[in-house]
């Protein structure tokens, strides 16, 4: 009995053991399936219940704190690659996986309390054990692109997550789930969006941290006033690169990733930089908020005839949509790319679906079975049927072009199949905007066709209304007229250009059809003895235009201001000019300009210089105050993109001839601060001219009298 009663005593506290035993498991597994729960769910998450960390575990991998482990995460995701013809995808990234997901799980999870160590302890042991004790278990740090208030709640208070549970077995596990997690408040593809860019293009003197020193948020304003055409063609070309070149972004561009890529855009669409463009929109993610960008891209490859890439976007939407423009691009792609069959099966689904557009299937039927089409109304134009157009031969009219919008501005000079008047305007405004040289521009005028204008009428259409047309028009008449006496058309013409604004634009083709007329020796002979005060002008035209060529200038006769303006100009690249030639021209308002360009002047008596001088007023626009002062700090800060950007804006509005020299000399004094010395030359360059285009709009000599 006494052997039996010792071998049962302590039943009854095995049995106690056991139950306790039972119950701590229990607890353990439901705290397990409540982190996991949560985490599935979209509620906070306390990562202190996802794994231990040890206090004194080291890694050069981990990070040491929250915002270190979600910058970790974008950085690894915030590379971005130029794809020539594809897009990134636009998801959010997908939680990272452990182990299975568990299967009945609870629709609703209460949260864990955090204030319940014991809770805290038993579920970081349980996590703290190999993966495979908890293959059931689904970690998801990932907090989705939300609002801020709403990322912030779901973030929680983890800041100081390594602060609190010491556990050996738990630091490699912590360091797999974040080495593996991606942790973004915002949508990873952002990051990398607001770094594309079209490479290093252009000035050799911007480098890739133009936008150092300037806040994302600045630079979308920025962008958004200054995108504007300057009244300097060497500022506005550099505008444009700066914000076209891939870059360092502004700081904080993440979290206005979308707006400041829109700004860029529109910023090019503006200036009609279609190249540029298509290079930047060809690396967006593939998304709805670019559709619109998606869909001039295709338009803009199928009219420089890129018909692979355009079609390698039109195969994937037309799966996706029944939108017509896509469906339309289809039957283009199946025609241009010899499938006539799939071409006119395209066109049936088109028209089986009610699409309506006679023009369209008129075009098809052209392009496919070689019937000419019936005449276009040309006010009812779309791009779908300007591609139709240059693809059947078809020559498209002017009115056509007024249906495409700025951005189409470069691209629709490379249609072959443009109208005489088409191809004019086109050429002029590319050449207004920059996009093309003078010599492109004259060969392309030259190439519409020969002229058949009288050049006194097309002179007097230009006095009329002076616009791209009637210019054009001018310049052709003039460049086909053979007769020894044509050149003295030329000064009229440039005066009437200069007073149209166009002076700048269209002095250098002028000049370019002297030099061309001057091989003919009928020509050259009346320059040499002119005696109808045309060789003064000529000469003083080419030697603005191109003030090196002094070769030329002495085959004029009376070209003694002529070369003093060669000197001028060629003294602001040389840094010295004479006294003489400042005084004999009459340009002492400029010495502001020429101080800021740093080109010297012989010693002068100014007291003297005044006594003989006398002073001489004219009266100037003053510039913004507020934005030169914007400059100038700008500047002095070395916030190159800043800079430029303001500087673009402020020269929108008056003639470079009307503005105080003063202000103009602040501007050059920026530029040549933010190392764009290059682009400030060239800038005072074009202020000079500026004034001494007045003096060909006068009709005076320098000295004052009458030419």
């Amino acid at each position: 009995m006494t052997n039996c009663k010792n071998k049962f005593c302590f039943l009854p506290y095995v049995t106690v053991a056991r139950a306790v035993l039972s119950f701590v498991t229990s607890v353990v597994i439901i705290v397990t399936m409540s982190v996991s729960s949560m985490a599935q769910q979209d509620a906070p998450v306390n990562l202190l219940t996802i794994a231990p960390v040890h206090k004194n575990a080291y890694s050069p991998d981990s990070p040491d704190n929250i915002d270190q482990a979600i910058e970790q995460a974008l950085e690894t995701d915030g590379s971005i690659k130029k794809p020539k013809n594809e897009y990134p995808s636009d998801e959010i990234v997908k939680p990272a996986r452990m182990g299975e997901v568990i299967t009945n799980k609870p629709k609703e999870s209460p949260p864990i309390a955090s204030s319940s160590k014991d809770a805290v302890a038993a579920g970081t042991k349980s996590l703290g054990k190999k993966n495979t004790e908890n293959s059931g278990v689904e970690i998801n740090p990932v907090i989705a692109a939300d609002s801020p208030a709403k990322q912030n709640a779901k973030i929680g208070n983890i800041e100081n997550f390594d602060a609190g549970v010491s556990n050996n077995a738990g630091g490699a596990l912590t360091n797999e789930i974040y080495g593996s997690a991606k942790i973004g408040r915002r949508k990873i593809s952002d990051v990398g969006l607001a770094a594309i860019g079209v490479g290093n293009i252009g000035n050799n003197q911007l480098d890739s941290m133009i936008w150092r020193g300037t806040t994302a948020r600045d630079a979308i304003f920025l962008l958004q006033q200054a995108a504007v055409r300057s009244q300097s063609s060497a500022i506005m070309r550099l505008a444009y690169e700066v914000v076209a070149r891939q870059s360092v972004p502004p700081s904080g561009a993440n979290n206005v990733a979308t707006e400041l890529v829109e700004a860029r855009l529109a910023f090019l669409a503006n200036g009609g930089r279609s190249e540029d463009l298509a290079l930047l929109v060809a690396q967006l993610p593939k998304a709805e908020k670019w559709a619109s960008w998606r869909r001039w891209l295709t338009e803009h490859y199928l009219m420089i005839r890129d018909d692979s890439a355009a079609c390698n976007i039109v195969a994937s939407e037309i799966t996706q949509t029944l939108e017509p423009f896509w469906h339309k691009s289809n039957v283009i792609c199946q025609a241009v790319q010899g499938n006539f069959g799939g071409a006119r099966f395209a066109a049936d689904i088109l028209a089986a679906n009610g699409f309506d557009d006679p023009a369209f299937f008129g075009l098809v039927d052209e392009v496919l079975n070689n019937k000419p089409a019936e005449e276009v109304d040309a006010t009812s134009l779309d791009s779908a049927h300007i591609v139709l157009m240059d693809v059947a031969n078809r020559a498209i009219p002017l009115e056509g072009l007024s249906v495409l919008p700025n951005q189409m501005a470069e691209t629709v000079m490379k249609l072959k199949f443009l109208g005489p008047d088409a191809r004019m305007v086109s050429t002029f405004d590319g050449l207004n905007r920059g996009l093309i040289s003078h010599r492109q521009a004259g060969k392309l005028w030259r190439n519409v066709g020969p002229s058949n204008d009288d050049p006194q009428i097309a002179l007097a259409r230009l006095d009329a209304n002076a616009n791209a047309l009637t210019t054009a028009l001018v310049w052709r008449a003039i460049d086909a007229d053979k007769r020894p006496e044509r050149l003295s058309m030329v000064p009229k013409a440039v005066k009437a250009e200069i007073a149209a604004g166009n002076g700048a634009v269209m002095l250098p083709l002028y000049a370019e059809l002297v030099r061309n007329a001057l091989t003919d020796e009928a020509v050259a002979s009346i320059i040499r003895f002119d005696d109808l005060d045309v060789a003064p002008k000529l000469a003083f035209m080419l030697a603005i235009n191109e003030p090196s060529d002094t070769t030329t200038l002495s085959a004029f006769g009376r070209n003694i201001d002529a070369l003093r303006v060669a000197e001028l100009l060629s003294g602001i690249n040389h840094g010295e000019i004479g006294l003489d030639t400042v005084s004999a021209l009459k340009v002492w308002h400029l010495v502001p300009v020429l101080d800021a360009a740093g080109v010297g002047i012989d010693e002068i008596n100014w007291l003297d210089l005044v006594k003989h001088e006398g002073r001489p007023q004219r009266s100037f626009v003053n510039l913004s105050p507020i934005l030169l002062k914007a400059i100038a700090s700008a500047a002095a800060n070395h916030h190159v993109a800043e800079t430029v950007l303001l500087i673009n804006w402020l020269l929108q509005d008056v003639p470079l001839d009307k503005v105080n020299p003063g202000d103009l000399a602040a501007v050059i004094g920026a530029l040549d601060q933010i190392g764009q010395s290059e682009t400030a030359k060239a800038f005072a360059q074009e202020v000079v001219k500026a004034h001494l285009m007045q003096m060909l709009l006068a009709e005076k000599v320098p000295n004052g009298t009458q030419s």
